[in-house]
C-alpha cells in the first residue's frame, strides 16, 4: 500500500511537472526539445542569420529570466541611443518646468525618439529556448528583424530631416536677430533627434539608409552662428567681476555671447546679486563660508517686454575668507549663466 501510496504521488508530481513547462513556453517561441545544444547557444544562429536579425542570448536558472535576458542583450544595442534621447528629453523638460512659457516642441522631439525606440524594442521575439537536461538550465535566443526596424526609423529621419530644412528656410529668410535664433533653436533640438536616427540606423545597418542631407553641417554651423548673434547684455548690481565674468563664460560654452555694451541689443539681463559670508556649520571647522544669492529678470528688448524673473544661488567653502568669497561668487555666476540658456530657448520655443 506504501509503495502504491508513493508511485501514485510521483505520477501526480510528473503531471504537474509537466503541466507548468507547457504553460510557461506557450508565448516562448519555438521550444527546441533536443538532448543536445542548439548551434546558438555556443555561437551564432543558422537560422537566424546576422545579416537579416539581431541576435541576443541569454541564460539563467528560470526560463523567464533567460528570455528577459535574451531580450536585454538586443537592447543593449540601442541603450547608448536609448539615454541620450531620454536625457535630451528630460533636459527640456526641466527647461519647461523653471520657465513661465511651454517648451512642447523640444518635448516633442523627444518624445518622437521614445516612439521609435520603443517600436524597436517591442520588435524583439523569442525565437527559440532550449534547456539543458544535465544542468537544467534554461537558454533563451532573441532576434529582431533588421528590415522592420530599418523602414521605421528611415521614415522618422525623413520627416526630422525635413523639418530640419523647414526652420532652415526660416533662419534665411529672418529679418531680426531674435527671429533666425527662435528658427536656430528648433534647428538644433531636430538636429539631436536626427543624431540619434543616424546613430541607431548605423548600428541597425544593411541598405535603405540615406540621409537625404548633404548640408547637414553647413546646417549646424548656420545654426550656431545664429545663435551666437543674439545681442545679450548683463548688468550685475552691484558691480561683481567675478560674477559678470562667470556668467559671460558660462554663456560662451553653451554657443551664446555677451554684448559689452547696452547698444543694438536684443535680450537685456538684469542681475541683483549679493554675496556674504555664513556661519560655519560644523563648530571647530576650519573652513570659511560663503553664500551668493542673485534675483534675474530677463528682457526683449525688441518687443519691450520682461520674459523671465528667477533667482539663483551658491553656497561654497574654502580655508580662507577670500577664496571662500571668490568660489561663492563664481558658483553664481554659472548658476546664472546655465539659467539664462535655459530661459532663453524657453521663450523662443514657446514663440
Amino acid at each position: 500500500m506504501k509503495k502504491t501510496l508513493i508511485l501514485f504521488i510521483s505520477m501526480l508530481l510528473a503531471s504537474a511537472c509537466t503541466t507548468v513547462y507547457k504553460d510557461s513556453v506557450s508565448d516562448a517561441g519555438k521550444m527546441n526539445k533536443s538532448s543536445r545544444a542548439p548551434d546558438w547557444v555556443e555561437g551564432s544562429s543558422a537560422s537566424y542569420p546576422s545579416a537579416v536579425y539581431i541576435t541576443g542570448k541569454g541564460s539563467a536558472d528560470d526560463m523567464e529570466t533567460a528570455k528577459d535576458r535574451a531580450r536585454g542583450e538586443i537592447s543593449k544595442v540601442f541603450s547608448a541611443d536609448i539615454k541620450a534621447e531620454t536625457s535630451v528629453y528630460e533636459s527640456e523638460r526641466s527647461v519647461s518646468a523653471g520657465g513661465k512659457s511651454s517648451n512642447e516642441y523640444s518635448v516633442s522631439a523627444g518624445e518622437d525618439i521614445r516612439t521609435v525606440s520603443k517600436k524597436t524594442l517591442e520588435g524583439i521575439e523569442i525565437a527559440e529556448v532550449w534547456q539543458d537536461k544535465n544542468s537544467f538550465r534554461w537558454y533563451a535566443l532573441a532576434v529582431l528583424e533588421r528590415a522592420k526596424i530599418r523602414r521605421i526609423y528611415s521614415e522618422k529621419l525623413e520627416e526630422t530631416e525635413e523639418q530640419i530644412n523647414l526652420y532652415s528656410a526660416q533662419m534665411d529668410a529672418a529679418e531680426n536677430n531674435m527671429d533666425r535664433a527662435m528658427a536656430a533653436l528648433k534647428v538644433k533640438n531636430l538636429m539631436k533627434t536626427r543624431d540619434i536616427l543616424v546613430k541607431d540606423l548605423k548600428v541597425i545597418g544593411g541598405s535603405g539608409f540615406a540621409s537625404g542631407m548633404e548640408n547637414i553641417s553647413a546646417v549646424r554651423t548656420k545654426a550656431d552662428q545664429a545663435i551666437a548673434a543674439l545681442g545679450i547684455y548683463v548688468e550685475v548690481v552691484p558691480a561683481n567681476s567675478r560674477v559678470s565674468t562667470e556668467i559671460a563664460k558660462t554663456l560662451v560654452s553653451l554657443g551664446m555671447k555677451v554684448s559689452e555694451s547696452a547698444s543694438n541689443i536684443d535680450i537685456r539681463v538684469a542681475c541683483e546679486a549679493e554675496v556674504q559670508p555664513m556661519q560655519d556649520p560644523s563648530r571647530g571647522s576650519r573652513w570659511k563660508w560663503y553664500t551668493g544669492e542673485a534675483s534675474v529678470k530677463l528682457t526683449d528688448v525688441r518687443a519691450g517686454r520682461s520674459f523671465l524673473e528667477f533667482n539663483a544661488s551658491s553656497k561654497e567653502a574654502f580655508v580662507s575668507e577670500a577664496g571662500a568669497k571668490a568660489n561663492a561668487e563664481k558658483a553664481l555666476g554659472r548658476s546664472i549663466g546655465k539659467k539664462i540658456n535655459e530661459a532663453i530657448e524657453n521663450y523662443f520655443d514657446g514663440m
